[in-house]
């Protein structure tokens, strides 16, 4: 089956987005990460910043009430914001080709053959290195940071997809990005994608 769908998943400081965004430019297809929290918030009246950083948080309620076919709405803000990035990355699967990062998307579209899905990982330096630099936390927060950001989306997922994060199984490509660099990563991946295209 034609691959059309790029989920990237990945863990904190290792370049997923980044890998993302490359792909989207030389593919010339859409990236949605914040984007799709935007779009979500616009069709359930919940604020964007809900959304930003719902992989984050710790608190999670109501595990898989996307996938248990459940049609009452949820209680909790958390489990409604999930249900209405849900319904929002599915709606952009029907659009076309595209690509997106986070949120538990491998999952919610793993029924589609038209996916492709990539993990990124690296090593520990490499990771506290990029947060470090890129996204200016101090040196002596950075491993805290790292370890918590990770922390909160495998519960996250665990929660919502019933995935265990990082999970080799759960993918089509895992990547080290800290061995073989983000240019060539996304290489990797755009070669996979053609070739399954």
């Amino acid at each position: 089956m034609t691959k059309r769908i790029i989920t990237i998943s990945r863990q904190f400081g290792s370049g997923g987005r980044q890998i993302g965004d490359m792909l989207s430019k030389q593919l010339n297809i859409p990236f949605y990460d914040k984007a799709l929290c935007v779009e979500a918030a616009k069709h359930s009246g919940i604020h964007p910043d809900f959304f930003e950083n719902a992989e984050m948080r710790k608190d999670h309620f109501g595990a898989n009430a996307f996938f248990d076919g459940v049609t009452a709405m949820p209680a909790s803000l958390d489990d409604r914001m999930f249900l209405a990035q849900a319904h929002m990355i599915h709606k952009l699967a029907e659009l076309g080709p595209c690509i997106i990062v986070g949120r538990g998307a491998n999952r919610l579209l793993e029924r589609r053959e038209d996916v492709l899905n990539v993990f990124i990982y690296a090593k520990k330096s490499s990771r506290l290195k990029r947060i470090i630099d890129l996204y200016g936390v101090a040196e002596d927060q950075a491993e805290k940071l790292l370890i918590e950001t990770d922390k909160n989306r495998a519960a996250y997922l665990k929660n919502y997809t019933d995935q265990t994060f990082g999970k080799a199984e759960n993918y089509h490509l895992c990547i080290d990005s800290s061995t073989v660099g983000i240019d060539n990563a996304v290489k990797i991946i755009l070669a996979a994608y053609r070739t399954l295209s």
